[in-house]
């Protein structure tokens, strides 16, 4: 069953109704990670699956930045649990039109994310399949992990990074273009956020989650698992300067631009409310603080003291 709550949607429905299912032959399900005790060591394992025309393109990404952004998604687990990377092993999917240069680019690529986050690579498999697929599972130690749950009435929310690259360049590319140099890079090659995650760890991040599905969705998760609410204040929301300028051409607000950007990768998390400004300043990253967590259910959101409407996560089974 279910260890911690999820929030809405239905690929989450179908992931509840899976752990139905199992019942007393599953267990700790609904974090970003698995958790293991083995040899005296909390051990956290995740997998990540990406498929081609699902989570990339090739006319629009290399094969060894397809590579990249799978192993940096499934390395990003690791992140959202402040774990530290050990191992990757790598599943891959391939046509069999697919010649050597493409087995080798993606081996590069997933190398070069391993090496980036501080993990090996130790195994996998390889099949042969009617289109690319890149699966990686990593494992990471967890001596002091950080769950989903946990979040405290009065913690302030905050954010690493900027965000809404990824999505303009998604638009740019279905548009026809080739995306700002900036906004190509954020989609392509995720930077790691395993040493904010320890710096967050440091400062008594109560709840962590990666920002992957969306700001609005993965904040969701966030609370849903600590059974809390949160006022979100938008106007607060670091967002990348060229998806300022496409959200600018949309004549969309910049902050909603950026809160429905996914695969961002990077860190939400809770924290006491006696971390301050300062402390946040010494982070490896920018953090940003964004709101405040509240007793009270539900996301509230405003812009310049104003109620405003969130936009809504991606769900891969949701209305395409």
């Amino acid at each position: 069953m279910l260890d911690t709550p999820l929030g809405a949607g239905p690929e989450f429905d179908r992931i509840r109704r899976m752990a139905e299912r199992w019942r007393e032959r599953a267990h700790g399900l609904g974090d970003d990670c698995a958790f293991i005790e083995a040899g005296g060591e909390i051990l956290a394992v995740s997998v990540d699956l990406s498929v081609e025309g699902v989570h990339f393109r090739r006319d629009w990404l290399q094969p060894a930045e397809i590579g990249y952004r799978a192993a940096a998604a499934a390395l990003s687990d690791l992140a959202a649990v402040a774990a530290e990377p050990m191992a990757l092993l790598l599943s891959l999917g391939m046509p069999a039109k697919d010649g050597d240069e493409v087995v080798h680019a993606l081996a590069d690529g997933v190398g070069d994310a391993a090496a980036d986050a501080g993990a090996l690579v130790v195994g996998g498999d390889l099949s042969r399949a009617d289109q690319l697929l890149v699966d990686c599972c990593v494992i990471g130690r967890a001596p002091a992990p950080v769950r989903r749950r946990g979040a405290k009435p009065g913690d302030r929310l905050v954010v690493t990074g900027v965000l809404g690259g990824p999505l303009a360049a998604l638009l740019a590319w279905r548009a026809g273009q080739e995306p700002r140099p900036e906004a190509r890079t954020r989609f392509a090659r995720p930077s790691p956020r395993h040493a904010a995650a320890r710096f967050l760890a440091s400062r008594r991040a109560r709840a962590m989650i990666d920002v992957s599905d969306g700001l609005v969705g993965d904040l969701g998760h966030l609370l849903a698992a600590s059974e809390v609410g949160a006022s979100l204040w938008v106007d607060r929301i670091p967002v990348l300067p060229v998806a300022e300028t496409a959200a600018t051409r949309l004549g969309e607000p910049a902050w909603r631009f950026a809160a429905r950007s996914g695969e961002e990768y990077e860190l939400l998390a809770a924290l006491p409310s006696d971390v301050t400004d300062e402390d946040l300043s010494r982070a490896p990253v920018p953090v940003t603080v964004i709101g405040v967590i509240e007793e009270t259910p539900g996301l509230r959101a405003t812009s310049s003291g104003q109620a405003v409407t969130l936009p809504t996560g991606y769900d891969h089974f949701g209305p395409a």
